[in-house]
């Protein structure tokens, strides 16, 4: 049992290879945001920055969300969900998708004609009061900070393992 142990111990530490790709990846990286800080010559306004002048299909726009909503809590709390508890954690996909429809529904139509840039903007329109739209943000930063904790900390207890 000992010697069969032995047989299949893991080495774990980064190879050449590993190394290069690495770097690689982080030196594309670079080199595109470089390249369009440089040539970016359409982004001239807050709003071409921000919104894309409003111009962009719903497709990107679409995996874009979705893109910024994936994180290592979803890649390895739900696996781990499921491998623990069993697949009745796909139920929460008829949920989270009756939420979209939901919200795209009502929401879209709501603030889409009135050209705001953040619901926040609309907080302080609706309510006419900068104070509304400031407490609104103050808890957006609040929950933010503190599920980027639980975000950084899921991929260090993984690497950690």
């Amino acid at each position: 049992s000992g010697n069969h142990s032995a047989m299949y111990q893991v080495h774990r530490s980064f190879h050449i290879a590993d190394y290069v790709i690495f770097s690689l990846v982080l030196v594309i990286s670079a080199i595109i945001g470089v390249y369009h800080a440089c040539t970016g010559g359409k982004q001239r306004t807050n709003k071409e920055f921000f919104m894309a002048n409003r111009s962009l299909p719903v497709i990107p726009v679409a995996i874009s969300i979705l893109v910024t909503l994936t994180s290592a809590v979803l890649i390895l709390g739900v696996t781990a969900e499921v491998y623990t508890r069993g697949t009745m954690y796909f139920m929460a996909f008829f949920g989270i998708s009756l939420a979209c429809v939901v919200s795209t529904v009502t929401f879209v139509p709501l603030l889409y004609p009135l050209k705001y840039t953040s619901s926040y903007e609309y907080l302080k329109h609706r309510f006419d009061s900068h104070t509304t739209k400031l407490v609104g943000s103050c808890i957006f930063i609040l929950s933010q900070l503190l599920y980027m904790g639980i975000v950084l900390f899921s991929p260090a207890t993984a690497l950690e393992a």
